[in-house]
């Protein structure tokens, strides 16, 4: 495996393997290809793809989001390698995107149950400023969204 990364935009070319690291990653929870389609092609969406620098380009990580006047919202980020710094380069992409799209803050909204991300969101300025009871059912269950904030 590369040690290298690279990111860039992703194009459609790109829906398919999203797709199955969506279903790597977020198992009972991931877009479909068609839903991804629609995203990367949106005019007020912005995703970025992680690709290996040197050798084949194989997907590492992506992340999306959605432009909307003044905030942007975080839609998904997903890092198929951990330890390299991946995330943290996706979520910096993704914020610069947004300030280029005119957003002054960022929101995001991350499973209560997900001491990871909140952690790595936390480590990234991010703060929690809400919560949407009941905004994630997984196999029967009802899980809390913690709704996060930071200014750009």
């Amino acid at each position: 495996m590369s040690e290298t990364f690279a990111l860039r935009p992703a194009t459609i070319q790109d829906v398919e393997p999203i797709a199955f690291a969506e279903l790597e990653l977020f198992p009972d929870e991931a877009w479909t290809v068609f839903q991804l389609a629609e995203e990367i092609e949106h005019p007020d969406r912005r995703y970025v793809v992680a690709v290996d620098q040197d050798g084949p380009e194989e997907l590492r990580g992506y992340a999306g989001i959605m432009l909307a006047g003044d905030t942007a919202d975080l839609h998904t980020i997903g890092a198929l390698v951990e330890g390299r710094g991946i995330g943290r380069a996706l979520l910096a992409w993704c914020e610069q995107a947004a300030r280029d799209g005119g957003a002054q803050r960022m929101l995001l909204e991350v499973r209560e149950d997900n001491d990871r991300a909140r952690s790595f969101y936390r480590r990234a300025g991010y703060q929690e400023i809400g919560r949407r009871r009941g905004y994630y059912r997984i196999r029967g269950r009802s899980i809390d969204a913690i709704v996060m904030e930071r200014a750009l």
